[in-house]
């Protein structure tokens, strides 16, 4: 979606407005303590859009998720405050989620800092709500939702101090996630950022004059080895990694649209020389067919084995993990998009059709400390098991079929 700049030419008559009823007659110029009825004219300060269609997943939480963004345009030369969302399938009526206090300060943002919550708006900015919609079956799944929201505003205006309003319609995108197989083989990976919250899920592009998400469902894996740690050894080389050199695997019969080796592996956590052009590192990415391409990044140099036109097979090993482009340490980034770049796309969900859940690690934050530190990283087992057609989330620890069984 291209986004335009607002246009502000009513800012003054507004002002105008509001100055004019305050200044003339102070006494009725206060806040009303309801909103104005529904059957007329409503000031709006917030202008609610859907950036790409909501798209849903089996996550390997065995529940379903509805993902999506949405932005919100405060319109009104003064702050607004969100203080509840409500997402409702459009042909019911029915609210499907609500957000409010907590859960809703966790879901928001500015859009230009997406990782410091909030749910107010300074005049003429713009905000997102994160959405990760749960949800038990894909029946209950609508078609088309719409979004109920509460805000409020500073008293002493001519508007009321609450204000509901819905809007932000969006047809759900209602096809199954793509099913493919690992990316990798052997145990104990890290599905590190994946969805639903997080570096991937939050990191809007502004590239060619557009908001793009290709990274909405991206998962940075990192192998544990059999200690559970990170790296062991000298940090400062890509070797005190298990990750580094591990095989990468084609997901699917799929057709090689990019194959990149021209890039040298950074050195762990002191990367350099970074670009727009250059930040995938060395990658490969595969046409998956129906919109759909795989992309692999941050591959070991000299390792990239297929071309640009070959067609692989499932299971094929493809390249070697590595550390190249805008990497801070080994590792396997994958996400799949609607188009073969892995910036200027839209990130769309998909699944491997089996893998063991062997538990959860702990929060990012968490996690790089135990990696600094080269101490076991402690994994939480209580729902642990096999797992078939999902998406391991941003803190599963998974093991794929080892390399002889993952054809």
């Amino acid at each position: 979606m291209h986004l335009r700049q607002p246009h502000h030419s009513w800012i003054a008559p507004l002002l105008v407005l509001i100055l004019g009823l305050t200044w003339v007659s102070a006494p009725s110029a206060r806040a009303q303590a309801t909103p104005v009825p529904a059957a007329g004219p409503q000031y709006t300060p917030l202008l609610p859009s859907v950036l790409s269609p909501p798209r849903w997943f089996h996550g390997a939480d065995e529940q379903v998720h509805l993902v999506y963004e949405l932005l919100l345009t405060n319109a009104f030369p003064i702050p607004v405050e969100v203080t509840t969302v409500d997402v409702v399938d459009a042909d019911t009526g029915r609210s499907i989620a609500t957000l409010s206090g907590e859960t809703l300060t966790a879901a928001m943002s500015l859009l230009p800092d997406p990782t410091t919550p909030a749910t107010s708006l300074p005049a003429g900015t713009m905000g997102v709500i994160w959405f990760d919609v749960r949800l038990t079956d894909p029946e209950q799944l609508p078609a088309i939702i719409t979004h109920r929201l509460t805000v409020s505003v500073p008293p002493g205006l001519p508007v009321p101090e609450t204000i509901t309003a819905t809007g932000g319609a969006a047809t759900v995108d209602l096809r199954p996630p793509v099913v493919l197989g690992p990316p990798l083989a052997g145990a104990r990976w890290i599905a590190a950022g994946s969805c639903c919250d997080g570096p991937h899920r939050r990191a809007f592009q502004a590239i060619d004059g557009a908001l793009h998400l290709a990274q909405r469902f991206a998962i940075d894996f990192n192998q544990l080895d059999a200690e559970n740690r990170l790296t062991a050894g000298d940090a400062s080389l890509n070797t005190s990694s298990p990750s580094y050199e591990q095989p990468v695997l084609a997901v699917a019969d799929a057709t090689v649209v990019a194959a990149v080796d021209a890039y040298p592996d950074q050195v762990p956590n002191a990367a350099t020389g970074i670009t727009l052009e250059n930040a995938e590192g060395n990658h490969i990415i595969l046409d998956l067919g129906e919109g759909r391409f795989a992309l692999y990044a941050h591959l070991k140099p000299g390792s990239v084995g297929v071309r640009v036109g070959e067609r692989v097979q499932r299971g094929q090993v493809i390249a070697e993990l590595g550390n190249s482009g805008s990497s801070t340490g080994p590792h396997l980034h994958f996400h799949v998009m609607d188009s073969p770049s892995g910036l200027v796309a839209d990130g769309v969900p998909y699944g491997f059709d089996q893998f063991e859940l062997i538990g959860q690690a702990p929060p990012l934050a968490e996690l790089l400390v135990f990696d600094e530190a080269q101490e076991p990283v402690p994994i939480d087992t209580h729902d642990a098991g096999p797992r078939q057609d999902a998406l391991p989330l941003g803190r599963d620890v998974v093991s794929f079929p080892d390399l002889d069984a993952s054809g």
